[in-house]
């Protein structure tokens, strides 16, 4: 027993021991850097988001994708969507005498419907609005419309 008494308190604590270490060598290392973290851990956009702040990025104006007016049954030429994009159309049925029916279907470059983008299905003498799509690609439209229409897609 008495052998075990004349071990060393750092040898009876060792895990306390290794934990005092590492805690003055991190101390240490704080102190040399001036308690700011190494530039080598910091990510590399850090710099460049400061100075973006200061001067705001414009954002880019939407582009005319296509625009046609007319009355009745249209197909449109392809046109092409980088991303989001935005349907805007209007019908007036007055010339008609009476109410009628706008329908604008879009349809992939391919032919086939494109079920990502909503068609346009309205009733009345007259309507104007926007429908937003979130899906580009290649795409053309189908009017269908007794009245007179008008459509522009802009993206």
């Amino acid at each position: 027993m008495n052998e075990q008494k004349k071990k060393s308190w750092f040898a009876k604590h060792k895990v306390l021991t290794v934990l005092g270490v590492i805690v003055v060598l991190t101390v240490i290392v704080s102190a040399s850097s001036g308690g700011k973290t190494p530039a080598t851990s910091q990510p590399a956009q850090a710099d460049k988001s400061s100075s973006s702040s200061s001067t705001p990025t414009p954002q880019a104006q939407p582009q005319a994708l296509l625009t046609l007016a007319g009355s009745g049954t249209k197909q449109t030429q392809t046109f092409t969507a980088a991303g989001d994009w935005d349907l805007n159309w209007t019908y007036d049925c007055s010339q008609a005498g009476n109410n009628g029916n706008f329908i604008v279907t879009v349809y992939n470059a391919d032919g086939s419907v494109s079920f990502e983008n909503t068609p346009v299905n309205q009733m009345g003498a007259s309507g104007n609005d926007i429908q937003h799509y979130h899906k580009g690609g290649k795409f053309y439209l189908d009017i269908n419309s007794e009245c007179s229409w008008t459509v522009n897609a802009k993206g």
